[in-house]
């Protein structure tokens, strides 16, 4: 019996020895989501705290804001986060979210998160070091609201809606819009923003109305960079009454680009044939590279024997070479503006001579001795001496292979014979 005792107490003890890691292992798993949990508990609690202070003074996120009023914001949520365990708050504390604007009753959410350290081993590994808590809290906005109720000190005042329309929204820089407020709900005071950021790199002016609800608001816009370049700019209306206040933003809403450059003159031409025997007769063309949207010219000046003379004018002048040489051409243009552009193109006509070599006609017949003669180049009739039919050419009165002799070029007459 004393030996069972034994046996069963040390069962026991490693029993129990195998059951406290466990033990321990669930006890820390529990202080751990123990923790986080707490530490959701107050950030809730400081994410509405901030959406509280924020619904009371919607305006200060608006346009002009007030700094003031978001620095307390700042101090009352971090007074709070003070109280925070196992978690650093997030520092700046995040602005509300005001996106359907500041009159009475918008909605004003703040969301926060945060990440909670884990001192459970096995935990850690599975979730990582540390687990993110967030929470949101959502109020709407309530200020002004002690002025509207009935028996608050004033009648109802029902908040305004800002609108605005501005025409043109295009255009070549410098632009000028007009701008015209369309708000309803009878808002008392306006506050424009011509340039909201993000924009362009333009630079933008404004001369406001004095009028609160109604009349133009004029505004000159420019663009600086290279042409075609674009600049945008958004532009935003706040407006406000004893009921509330209303932002719209138009993000984009005015494109403005950097105007062309006046078009400079480029002078180009063609001229039809190049090249050819004198006399050689070349029609000229004017041109323009940058068609379809070429240049408007007023005069085009020629100088077609590159001499240094404008000896010709118009488009499309033509010119007879009747002796050979290598000719530049030159063609000066001037357009509407007075500015001119030069171009000449070197040794662009060459008119060569008319030279014909005397053809040889030995043993050809004398039914064929004309066309040989006219396919050399000559102009002038075959001479033939007496002799049998359809007789063999074994006599030229000109040595076959002879340049032309005559100084009009290929006007020799040649006789032949037998």
């Amino acid at each position: 019996m004393p030996s069972r005792r034994k046996r069963t107490r040390g069962q026991s003890v490693v029993e129990f020895a195998l059951v406290v890691p466990v033990l321990l292992l669930l006890m820390l798993t529990a202080i751990d989501f123990g923790r986080v949990f707490l530490g959701w508990v107050n950030l809730q609690q400081m994410s509405r705290i901030a959406a509280n202070h924020a619904a009371e003074h919607a305006s200060a996120w608006g346009t002009p804001g007030d700094a003031a009023q978001k620095a307390r914001y700042q101090t009352k949520v971090k007074n709070d986060a003070r109280f925070m365990v196992g978690c650093e708050p997030p520092d700046p504390i995040p602005d509300p979210i005001i996106s359907s604007g500041t009159q009475l009753g918008a909605p004003v959410t703040v969301e926060m998160t945060c990440e909670f350290g884990l001192i459970t081993p096995i935990i850690s590994n599975i979730l990582g070091q540390t687990i993110q808590v967030s929470a949101s809290t959502t109020f709407p906005v309530k200020e002004g609201v002690v002025a509207t109720v009935p028996g608050g000190g004033a009648p109802i005042q029902v908040p305004p809606v800002a609108k605005f329309t501005g025409s043109p929204q295009s255009g070549w820089g410098p632009l000028v819009v007009t701008f015209t407020n369309e708000s309803t709900g009878a808002p008392s005071s306006q506050v424009w923003n011509f340039r909201v950021a993000p924009g362009g790199t333009g630079t933008g002016s404004a001369t406001p109305n004095s009028s609160l609800t109604t009349g133009p608001q004029t505004v000159t816009y420019d663009c600086v960079g290279t042409p075609g370049q674009t600049c945008t700019f958004g532009v935003s209306l706040r407006v406000a009454n004893s009921g509330g206040t209303h932002t719209t933003t138009k993000t984009d809403y005015i494109t403005v680009a950097v105007p062309p450059l006046p078009p400079d003159p480029m002078a180009d031409f063609t001229g039809t044939p190049r090249t050819g025997l004198e006399p050689l007769v070349v029609n000229f063309t004017a041109d323009d590279p940058r068609d379809p949207d070429p240049v408007v010219y007023t005069a085009w000046d020629w100088d077609l024997n590159g001499d240094g003379t404008f000896d010709a004018a118009g488009p499309t002048p033509s010119r007879n070479y009747p002796n050979d040489g290598v000719f530049d051409i030159t063609l000066r243009v001037t357009d509407s503006t007075g500015a001119q552009s030069t171009i000449t193109k070197k040794a662009y006509i060459i008119v060569t001579n008319k030279v014909c070599i005397v053809p040889d006609f030995a043993n050809v017949r004398i039914n064929g001795a004309q066309a040989r003669w006219a396919s050399a180049g000559f102009t002038t009739q075959v001479l033939f001496q007496a002799g049998p039919g359809n007789y063999q050419i074994n006599y030229q009165s000109i040595t076959g292979g002879t340049i032309d002799p005559q100084p009009s070029g290929c006007a020799s007459i040649i006789t032949v014979g037998p």
